[in-house]
């Protein structure tokens, strides 16, 4: 199970580097350059040392030259099998015998030897850390903007119900580890296994005996480090979820930093983080402690291994069969390639299963699909030429039992201006909301010019919708990036026509930046009014022939309240609009008016019929009435 799951995470991490196949096929023939070339450096340590011991400077003794063709090897059946073995490899690798001869002659020769490797060490090294980096980065923008354009097209509940730091935490913290598990996979996971097969076959040609000794001591090292890695992915995914709580409450503590202050909360959120980030230390205490235990005892067994090697190689040396040099070569390959690499594979695999715990929660997100897309016939809306009806519409919030609307049948026709009105959680917004399909019906339909809006391409349906709502929303971005937000074709010019149409055009021009003022995080910069404004200025600039105004008017003075409803006048002229008031000031011109309650419509009519009669809407206006002048 540890390993299917190892193998599938890890291979739904590597997919993503299949666009760059070729960058990855030169960097590992890069990293085969460079472990080939360090191997060359150790097996040059055997002619030296034993060239030492013998108190030879100039010259070192040549190899006994065997020169023998495959019929005599064949012949001698006075030898054993080893011997004739030994002597046919010999015969056949001859050529590399002289080559190998002939350049460890000398320590002049061994010098040109390491002096023409020290360039092909320093290329290959530069190129495989660069290319492997290279792929490595591209891949994390790669998963981090994937992440981005899947979440973009989930409906709104999804974010309703997902905290906003748990979403910026995975795609910051979590693919954070991602990238160290990716190091891992790109470095030791690829340039490791090479430096111990290079490392392998050094030490057996330098003993074979000591080789297949060595060959115990891996299952005792790898032994730990299979039982430790299920451990550390469980506590780093459980490190990685108390940080994402971390983040929340830290966004949310700035984001509210106005209301912090003025309530006098800075001591009660410092201790709330404090609280929070105690809990993260204990989680990702529990990690450091697994890996240390893991990373401990490698090191423990790698010392231990080596020790018995030095020990061993020494009595061997004694008995004269092997030469010190050959020892030097064995133990060099041995304990700096061999047991090295399987050291760091042990040591990544700890760290891999950690990072994997980002992986299994970013793909999480991946694995999400939008409940609300297209349906396969979908069709494009040219223009609107009738209007919207809702048939017989239900909603409730995730598939709660608790209906937020019932029995909704309503048409508007094209070109009509209708206000919703009701008391607070009647089922106003939601009925809205339900236009630009942020949900769809939980039964029933809503139509447009007779077709199911289910049925529409939502790019299509959404370029026939402005929507400007209660809680202003503004990029941190200039003024005029905020605006163009309605439509990214719009000139200068049109820019600041729908600034003068929503009253907003002289105040920018009065900022030392003009429209190249940037508003701050949600537009803290401004006043409440000042962003309605802008809000406003983006939904006139889009000009969609459906306008949906949420309580728009709600965060303006009375002066400015009257200046937008001037403007709000002209632009719903020949749009079919859709108005939800708090304050029935604002809609009493409007063609028609809807009052809800508890998720019903209860009554409808302009405001003359509706104020003579004793209804709901009669029973609000004299409720404002009275508060306005009492």
């Amino acid at each position: 199970m540890i390993k299917s799951s190892l193998f599938h995470e890890c291979g739904k991490l590597l997919s993503f580097a299949k666009p760059y196949w070729r960058l990855m096929a030169l960097a590992i023939f890069s990293m085969i350059i460079y472990t080939s070339t360090n191997g060359i450096q150790i097996s040059l340590i055997k002619p030296i040392l034993d060239n030492l011991m013998l108190g030879d400077t100039a010259k070192i003794t040549e190899l006994p030259k065997i020169d023998i063709d495959d019929q005599s090897v064949q012949k001698q059946d006075n030898h054993s099998s080893a011997d004739q073995l030994k002597k046919y490899i010999s015969h056949k690798f001859s050529f590399i015998g002289k080559i190998q001869r002939h350049v460890t002659s000398s320590f002049i020769n061994i010098g040109i030897v390491m002096a023409i490797l020290a360039p092909v060490i320093f290329l290959s090294n530069y190129f495989q850390q660069y290319l492997r980096n290279r792929v490595m980065l591209a891949v994390i923008v790669d998963i981090r903007n994937k992440v981005c354009d899947h979440l973009l097209p989930q409906p709104l509940h999804f974010f309703e119900n997902k905290k906003s730091g748990d979403l910026l935490s995975r795609l910051t913290n979590d693919i954070a580890v991602i990238q160290s598990g990716l190091t891992i996979l790109f470095d030791d996971v690829l340039l490791q296994p090479m430096r111990f097969i290079c490392g392998l076959s050094l030490a057996f040609y330098f003993s074979w005996k000591l080789s297949l000794l060595t060959l115990i001591v891996f299952p005792i090292i790898f032994f730990p480090v299979l039982i430790m890695g299920k451990k550390i992915k469980k506590h780093g995914k459980g490190s990685l979820r108390r940080l994402s709580d971390l983040t929340d409450a830290l966004r949310d503590m700035f984001s509210g930093i106005r209301i912090v202050k003025a309530f006098r909360m800075e001591d009660e959120e410092s201790r709330e983080i404090h609280a929070m980030s105690e809990k993260f230390f204990k989680k990702r205490l529990k990690v450091v402690k697994t890996k240390a235990f893991n990373t401990s005892t490698s090191e423990f067994v790698y010392t231990l291994g080596l020790a018995a090697l030095i020990a061993f190689g020494g009595y061997v040396v004694v008995s004269k069969k092997i030469t010190p040099g050959e020892l030097a070569g064995f133990i060099t390959a041995t304990g700096f390639m061999v047991i090295s690499a399987v050291k760091k594979l042990a040591k990544s695999y700890a760290n891999l299963q950690e990072s994997l715990s980002g992986v299994s929660r970013v793909f999480e997100l991946l694995a999400i699909e939008p409940s609300i897309k297209d349906h396969p016939e979908a069709v494009t809306l040219e223009k609107i030429e009738h209007g919207i009806s809702f048939k017989n519409v239900d909603f409730s919030y995730d598939g709660s039992k608790e209906l937020k609307l019932r029995n909704i049948c309503l048409t508007i026709k094209k070109g009509e201006v209708v206000a919703i009105v009701g008391e607070s959680g009647a089922g106003k917004t939601t009925l809205i909301s339900l236009i630009p399909r942020f949900y769809d019906p939980t039964s029933g339909s809503i139509e447009m010019d007779g077709i199911d809006i289910r049925h529409i391409k939502r790019e299509s349906l959404l370029s026939h919708v402005a929507m400007v709502t209660q809680q202003t929303f503004l990029f941190n971005r200039s003024i005029y990036e905020n605006i163009l937000y309605g439509r990214r074709s719009a000139s200068m010019s049109d820019i600041q026509n729908a600034a003068k149409a929503a009253h907003i055009h002289d105040f920018i021009l009065s900022l030392p930046k003009g429209y190249d003022t940037v508003v701050g995080e949600m537009g803290i910069k401004l006043s409440g009014g000042q962003r309605q404004r802008i809000a406003i200025a983006r939904a006139i600039l889009k000009n969609a022939p459906v306008l949906l105004l949420d309580e728009a008017t709600s965060s303006l003075d009375s002066e400015s309240e009257k200046l937008i409803q001037n403007a709000l006048n002209n632009l719903i002229t020949g749009k079919t609009t859709i108005i939800v008031a708090h304050r029935l000031s604002t809609i009493q011109h409007c063609d028609r008016i809807i009052v809800m309650k508890n998720g019903h419509i209860v009554e409808e009519g302009n405001h003359k019929s509706l104020i003579s009669g004793e209804g709901e809407y009669k029973h609000f206006y004299q409720l404002q009435f009275d508060t306005i002048y009492s």
